[in-house]
C-alpha cells in the first residue's frame, strides 16, 4: 500500500514540476497570478518528493534499527511541520484556481480537478488541526535537544535524524528543480520571448 502511495505521489509531484517548468521563464516576464502559480506547482512538487524521501529514510532507518522509536518519531514529526505549511499555502492558491477555472470553463474535468483540489485542502487542514500541535511539540524537543549542549546518545541521534531530514527536503528541492530545468522553455512562444526570460 506504502508503494501505491509513494507512487502516486511521485507521478503528481513529477506533473508538478513539468509544469512549473513549463511556464516557468515565460512567467517570470508575465509576472502576476501566472508567476504565483508557477511558484505554487514548483513547491507542491518539492514537498512531494521531499515526503517520498523522507519516507523512505524512515522505512530504512527501522529496518536496520539505525534510529530507536523516539528517533522515528521526531523524524517523522520533524518533516510534517517542515512539509505542512507549504503545502496548505499552495493548496489554498491552487484550489481557489480551479474553483476560478471551473467557473469559466463549466467542464467536467474542470470541475473534477477543482473537487479533487478541495477534497485534499481540506483534508490536509483537518490533519494539520488534528496532527500539528503534537508535531510541532516533538519536533522543537528534538531541536532544542540537538543545541542543548547536553554530550548524550539522545542528542547525537536527533542530530543525524536533523540531518537525514534536510537532505531529504533538500533532495525534493534538488530533484524538482532538475525536472523544472528538463522542461523549461518548451512551450510554443518566441524565441525572443524565452530569450529575454529564461536567464532572468
Amino acid at each position: 500500500m506504502i508503494v501505491l502511495v509513494l507512487l502516486v505521489n511521485g507521478v503528481i509531484s513529477f506533473m508538478n514540476a513539468r509544469a512549473a517548468g513549463n511556464v516557468w521563464a515565460e512567467s517570470k516576464g508575465i509576472g502576476g497570478w501566472i508567476r504565483i502559480l508557477a511558484w505554487c506547482a514548483a513547491i507542491q512538487s518539492a514537498v512531494g518528493f521531499s515526503y517520498i524521501y523522507v519516507t523512505i529514510l524512515v522505512y530504512i532507518a527501522n529496518a536496520f534499527n539505525i534510529v530507536s522509536n523516539n528517533g522515528l518519531y521526531f523524524m517523522t514529526s520533524l518533516a510534517y511541520v517542515f512539509l505542512i505549511v507549504p503545502l496548505l499555502g499552495t493548496g489554498f492558491i491552487i484550489t481557489i484556481h480551479s474553483w476560478i477555472q471551473a467557473a469559466r470553463e463549466k467542464s467536467l474535468l474542470a470541475m473534477g480537478i477543482a473537487g479533487w483540489n478541495t477534497f485534499a485542502t481540506a483534508y490536509n487542514v483537518y490533519s494539520a488541526v488534528h496532527s500539528f500541535g503534537a508535531a510541532f511539540h516533538m519536533a522543537s524537543d528534538g531541536i532544542a535537544n540537538v543545541f542543548s549542549g547536553d554530550d548524550d546518545g539522545d542528542r547525537d541521534e536527533d542530530s543525524m535524524v536533523l540531518a537525514l531530514v534536510i537532505l531529504a527536503l533538500l533532495a525534493g528541492i534538488m530533484t524538482t528543480k532538475i525536472i523544472m530545468n528538463v522542461y523549461t522553455g518548451s512551450l510554443p512562444v518566441s524565441a525572443a520571448v524565452r530569450q529575454r526570460y529564461e536567464s532572468c
